[in-house]
């Protein structure tokens, strides 16, 4: 009776110091009565499971749809559940029935109770916030937060812990200090960790940049909480052995900081015998948990498939006896590496008793392992190995389940003919999280490397880029960084040939290619555009009718002005109606596959592109003036696929991703208000009815078609930053550009300009002043009126439909850059020293498609006898010659030969002669050593929208299309006198 007493006593113990320490889990453990439960959220499944924990029998599932990462349990068995996939979160009841739907930022993934405040806590992923909700689902507190917030614990001390997954960062809030008022609840300042990052010369060492965290686990006594993650490795080539290496850093809790020399490198350092001469491999550290005497952790390893159990009962001060492996495992020992756990993607665990609970996602089972009891001796081994059955019905198709694991599978022996990944080092989940989503601008900020070098950010020697032959580009992928299909051939791995693979390859990289393809991953190949609608078929991205979308003509009666504007703008005709565009974009299909044309349609003509349709309509609009085809269609009733950026594209935007461009947006349709009649024939009675509905409640209009974030230069970063599929090569980077520039960062905030301020300015040239004016006929006088002029570079297609809105683009050209100059000695000779500097864009002069746009100095220099005695720049035969100062950038193969119009291939920057925001160049040309000032100069800074060679390929494929014309930007004459006598005198301008 005592023994039996005593086990009792020593479970609750077990549960109760578990949670103590509250975090974030996918598993909620509780007592009903003398029952004991256990609560699981089913990922991707999109179920919650309510399970005995004795037995393992499945009492009740509920399916909730979307993708269920974490839950919390508060005192009265409400629950709350975070989707991550469907932007909300889930409050249900202790029958798990929904009570609430409550719609969030982007991704919620953590969440915990605090028992203290009767509060939930939740982290918004993508929308960097921590929020808190109470147990009727009220919002409590709204906080914003440093980047990428993911996992949550909470202490006895009264501290919230914060997991920062991209940036390698642990926030540290103290609760004590919460503040109330009557407007709600604020949260002081959080200490923030940032942890260690490490280098070597040598690539296969263990470091790197800690990225990947999520989950914390706290040590009974609280004195330290373990952060498993993995280690970026870029700084050295892109491949197998060299790029992720799994860790677990150490916070210690009473100093606030880590312990850098602990961290647990699961590497080299792993402390186990080597099998074979060969240092045992895990990938993918996802959860840690203490034993309830403290004195062991466990941790899964979800992309090996393991369990690693650390022994430290030896912890402590060293001493002159007990040295050893303090410096490097502060006294945690790994003990054992149960390898290869009979589950898929074990990710969660829970210590219960004498057992462990393992959540493997993807199996959608646990399995139950026994720890072996507490003695030093004691090894963890398989006790039931499907204990329970989570999920009666995947709604998900078979194809789409099996890619999800094969993205987060790093098990070599998983399939030992046709592994993943080559000695369990990794998988594609080690880089990319959950899917490419907008974690990939973080990959491209750790791997960008000097572009003059190498631009690849991503993964070279692709053949096609991703979007031709897929399957092969998957191959080259998985051998080239993970070592897997063949290219690590130790285990037993067959030969795998990209160009041929085998039946099963082809098969596996099928599913792979569902998964990467399915919603809020990649659904359009090589671009991010994504829409709000659910999937219908699993191999294809889903895609809206023609008939779901107004034509903007519709918005022309309230809109006179941004109609007009914008229907002869470039942002309108951007596809077959833009020549340069069409020419460039057949190449692309023709050497790289007829898919990859999505990528540049992902912000050419993104409504073709959710219409489901890939090839380009046939007709131009290119002379077209007024929108009058769509005033045409729409008179009629007719659908219309518009080229371009229309009303409904633009204003339907509901989400911004910031993947670092390629049209990293979403796109929502159905949730928006819709009135009777609105998209009946323009001029008949029902449109006019339409429209006297929307004059009546213009706040739901308004709701529906404007966003706070459409002011934000993210927004434009959604199409103006362009990097290439698979590679990663940073082709366009003006927001990036925009960012460093004093227009972004001016102390003064009166003198921040956005892109908006300037290329939607009705006075363009002004500098981004504020102009007052309405946007809605007899609407209200705004004082900053946004016209959808939309000025920029590239002027001359504008021009063929309204010389006045050329004209607007031409000025705010003009306004962007001013020259001086000065005769200075250089080396004993006199020089000509001109400087161009950039004073009123934003970002570098030129930008955008900077490999194309001409930009040069033009000029002429007669002595005082008017000799002529320097000429520079001028064109011949309508071509720039190559002497002439450019400023441009130019691109180059691996090899140093310019791409030429393939600037998808680009992999050197070979030349980046242009002219930062806030910057100048100098240009300087020796003079004649015996020429005599002073000295009358005559100097033009010149631009065209394309070179010569470009616009004669264009030209020969559209022969209607004019040449550009040369436009002169700025004009400097002026007399400059001789070098004076002393050289150490200042040069004169």
């Amino acid at each position: 009776m005592l023994k039996w007493l005593f086990s009792l006593m020593f479970a609750a113990l077990l549960l109760g110091t578990a949670s103590a320490r509250e975090m974030g889990a996918a598993m909620i453990p509780y007592d009903e009565g003398d029952a004991p439960r256990l609560l699981v959220a089913n990922q991707g499944a999109g179920s919650v499971t309510l399970l005995e924990r004795d037995s393992g029998k499945r009492l009740k599932e509920v399916q909730l749809g979307g993708d269920l990462r974490q839950l919390a349990r508060a005192d009265d068995g409400t629950l709350l559940v975070t989707d991550y996939s469907g932007d909300r979160l889930l409050l249900l009841d202790d029958d798990l029935d929904l009570e609430k739907a409550i719609p969030t930022g982007h991704r919620p993934y953590g969440v915990i109770f605090d028992p203290k405040r009767q509060w939930f806590w939740v982290t918004l992923f993508e929308g960097g916030r921590l929020q808190a909700y109470d147990s009727t689902g009220k919002l409590q507190l709204d906080a914003k937060t440093a980047e990428t917030p993911r996992g949550l614990a909470l202490t006895d001390d009264d501290r919230l812990l914060l997991t920062h997954a991209m940036t390698g960062q642990l926030a540290i809030y103290d609760l004590a200090k919460l503040e109330k008022d009557a407007k709600g609840a604020t949260l002081t300042k959080p200490k923030l960790i940032t942890l260690a990052e490490t280098h070597s010369d040598t690539p296969s060492d263990s470091q790197g940049l800690p990225r990947l965290l999520d989950g914390i686990t706290l040590s009974p006594d609280g004195s330290e909480a373990w952060l498993p993650h993995v280690l970026w490795s870029f700084g050295h080539p892109f491949q197998f052995q060299s790029t992720v290496f799994p860790a677990v850093s150490i916070i210690d809790l009473d100093e606030e900081k880590e312990r850098v020399d602990e961290r647990k490198q699961l590497f080299l350092q792993i402390n186990l015998p080597s099998v074979g001469n060969r240092s045992q491999i895990v990938s993918n550290p996802f959860a840690a948990r203490f034993a309830a005497d403290g004195k062991r952790v466990y941790l899964t390893l979800a992309g090996s498939e393991d369990l690693l159990v650390f022994d430290l009962s030896r912890s402590g001060k060293s001493n002159s006896n007990r040295h050893r492996r303090k410096k490097f495992q502060g006294g945690a020992k790994a003990t054992q590496l149960l390898r290869h756990l009979p589950g898929q993607n074990p990710r969660d665990l829970l210590i219960d008793g004498d057992h462990i609970l393992v959540h493997n996602v993807m199996g959608q089972d646990l399995t139950r392992l026994s720890t072996g009891g507490s003695g030093p001796f004691a090894r963890v081994t398989v006790d039931v190995p499907h204990f329970a059955k989570l999920v009666e019905t995947d709604p998900r198709p078979k194809p789409l389940q099996r890619g999800e694991r094969l993205f987060n599978l790093g098990n070599t022996a998983a399939n030992s003919r046709f592994p993943m990944a080559g000695d369990n080092w990794m998988s594609c989940n080690s880089c990319h999280l959950d899917g490419f989503n907008f974690t990939n601008r973080h990959l491209m900020a750790a791997h960008r490397q000097k572009n003059g070098d190498n631009a690849i950010n991503g993964h070279a020697n692709l053949a096609n880029m991703v979007a031709g032959d897929f399957i092969g580009e998957y191959l080259r992928m998985t051998q080239q960084t993970q070592g897997g299909m063949g290219h690590d051939t130790r285990d037993g791995a067959e030969a795998v040939d990209p160009a041929r693979p085998q039946p099963e390859v082809k098969a596996m990289m099928e599913d792979l290619h569902a998964f990467v393809t399915a919603d809020g991953n990649l659904p359009y190949l090589a671009n991010w555009l994504r829409l709000d609608a659910p999937r219908k078929d699993p191999a294809k991205a889903p895609t809206t009718h023609p008939k779901e979308w107004l034509n903007s003509a519709s918005c022309q009666n309230c809109h006179q002005q941004a109609f007009q504007d914008w229907s002869e703008s470039n942002h309108r005709l951007m596809g077959n109606s833009h020549p340069y565009y069409k020419v460039v974009q057949a190449l692309a299909r023709e050497t790289e596959g007829e898919a990859f044309g999505q990528w540049c349609q992902g912000c050419h003509m993104p409504q073709q592109v959710l219409t489901g349709q890939t090839a380009l309509p046939k007709g131009s609009h290119m002379f077209e003036q007024g929108g009058a085809s769509l005033i045409a269609a729409h008179q009629k009733g007719e659908p219309v696929v518009e080229e371009g950026t229309g009303c409904v594209l633009c204003h339907r935007i509901t989400k911004v991703e910031d993947a670092g461009g390629n049209s990293a947006f979403t796109v929502n349709l159905k949730d928006r208000e819709s009135y009777v009649f609105e998209d009946a024939a323009g001029g008949s009675l029902q449109h006019w009815l339409a429209e006297r509905q929307i004059n009546a409640r213009p706040a739901m209009h308004k709701a529906s078609y404007q966003k706070d974030f459409y002011q934000d230069a993210a927004l434009c970063k959604s199409c103006h930053n362009e990097f290439a599929p698979g590679t990663g090569a940073n082709i366009v980077n003006t927001w990036d550009e925009w960012e460093k520039s004093s227009f972004a960062k001016a102390e003064d905030p009166a003198k921040r300009r956005t892109c908006i301020d300037c290329h939607m300015n009705p006075e363009p040239g002004n500098g981004g002043a504020p102009v007052a004016g309405q946007s809605t006929e007899n609407g209200t006088m705004k004082a900053r009126l946004y016209r959808h002029n939309f000025t920029g570079a590239q002027h001359q297609l504008v021009g063929l439909r309204n010389p006045a809105l050329e004209q607007e683009s031409l000025a705010l050209l003009r306004s962007s850059a001013t020259l001086s100059a000065r005769i200075e000695n250089q080396s004993g000779q006199p020089a000509l020293v001109v400087r161009v500097a950039n004073t009123g864009a934003g970002h570098a002069l030129p930008t955008g498609v900077a490999d194309f746009r001409e930009l040069w100095l033009e000029l002429t220099v007669t002595d005082a006898s008017g000799k002529l005695v320097l000429r520079s720049g001028q064109p011949v035969n309508g071509a720039v010659p190559e002497d002439a100062r450019l400023f441009r950038k130019v691109f180059g193969d691996a090899e140093g030969k310019p791409v030429g119009l393939k600037f998808w291939r680009y992999e050197r920057l070979l030349e980046d002669t242009r002219i930062p925001a806030d910057g100048w160049r100098d240009e300087a040309w020796p003079l004649p050593a015996d020429a005599k000032g002073p000295f009358k100069a005559d100097i033009r800074l010149n631009f065209r929208t394309y070179p010569k060679w470009v616009s004669d390929a264009v030209r020969a494929a559209e022969p209607s299309l004019p040449a550009p014309p040369i436009v002169q930007l700025n004009r400097l004459q002026l007399t400059l006198p001789p070098l004076p006598v002393t050289p150490d005198t200042e040069p004169q301008t």
